[in-house]
């Protein structure tokens, strides 16, 4: 550790972290991207609870910047600490993969973007300060609409999901987000020879939210996934980043946000559908193909996110138009 390492340590009262930092630094600059957080782990970063104040690229020097990336590289506490330093470091690191630099470098150098509960969350409130509680807001009486249109869309979608009568208001509003990968368009794969071939309304549904077990082991999924992933690339379905939920699809045990080959475990499955929408922009990568149509319908229906309006399916822009009507 460099003397100006230590200066700006004392300087911001983390003098007691030299040693940790020092231990851990070479152990994390060849970090492992196939990563499953443990349940042992120290109490995750929460998503900030009041909005942030979005940082500026020039808000710090190059020196500042080196030192807060080369701390984040071998701590994930203090908690508070994670939070600032990856709020201030936002700027320079959105621009590094909006400007299309190699994914997997730029997680190498910010690790805790990923492996951190609340720092896609907050790097998206950084782009977009205005849309970070959207679907919180929109989704409950709104998201029911959907419900509501779906019975004026036949019955073809029933034979693919099964929603009991009886539903509380909580299960209503997950119900609807597993009916609307059979309610829109699948989208199509590509061949490198330029063959389309569309996805079945399961596989989209599968990419969308993939429902397994109570149970199943994670490390041996995320090794499955990768396998899956080599064997098939572009034809794989379960494209990353997805949702996996564990259990009943109305009540899981544990609901994860899957994005490169790391296993991030979120409190409900709103909230990793929030984390997953987040991460596309975020990380700067495209909607997986198979369910890109769920994913437009929550970015304009929910989000207001824009772009991408001429891709609009007619189907999607039909159900857009229901969910906002007053």
């Amino acid at each position: 550790m460099d003397d100006f390492v230590k200066e700006k340590l004392a300087e911001w009262g983390l003098s007691s972290l030299k040693d940790i930092f020092e231990q851990s630094r070479l152990r994390n600059i060849r970090r492992r991207s196939f990563i499953t957080p443990r349940k042992d782990d120290p109490t995750p970063v929460q998503p900030t609870p009041t909005p942030v104040q979005p940082p500026s690229e020039n808000d710090l020097s190059d020196a500042e910047s080196t030192v807060m990336v080369t701390w984040l590289k071998g701590n994930r506490q203090p908690a508070t600490q994670v939070r600032d330093f990856m709020l201030k470091t936002a700027p320079r690191r959105l621009k590094l993969l909006q400007e299309c630099q190699e994914l997997g470098e730029v997680l190498m150098e910010y690790p805790r973007l990923l492996d951190t509960p609340g720092m896609v969350e907050q790097d998206f409130e950084v782009m977009y300060p205005s849309k970070a509680t959207k679907l919180y807001e929109m989704w409950g009486s709104k998201g029911r609409r959907v419900l509501q249109w779906a019975e004026t869309q036949g019955s073809s979608w029933k034979k693919y999901i099964t929603i009991p009568d009886e539903l509380t208001e909580d299960q209503a509003d997950l119900a609807v987000f597993h009916i609307l990968p059979y309610l829109l368009p699948p989208g199509f794969h590509q061949s490198a020879q330029g063959k389309r071939t569309k996805f079945s309304k399961v596989e989209a549904a599968r990419a969308f939210i993939d429902i397994q077990p109570v149970g199943t082991n994670i490390p041996q999924y995320l090794r499955l996934l990768e396998m899956d992933l080599e064997a098939n690339q572009e034809k794989a379905i379960r494209k990353q980043p997805y949702v996996l939920a564990l259990g009943d699809m109305l009540s899981p045990t544990q609901v994860f946000l899957m994005a490169e080959r790391l296993a991030i475990e979120h409190d409900s499955t709103i909230a990793a559908i929030d984390a997953c929408f987040k991460a596309f922009y975020v990380l700067n990568i495209e909607y997986p193909p198979a369910c890109k149509n769920v994913w437009r319908f929550l970015q304009h229906a929910c989000y207001g996110v824009e772009g991408g309006e001429r891709e609009i399916n007619p189907t999607v822009r039909s159900l857009i138009t229901a969910m906002k009507k007053e």
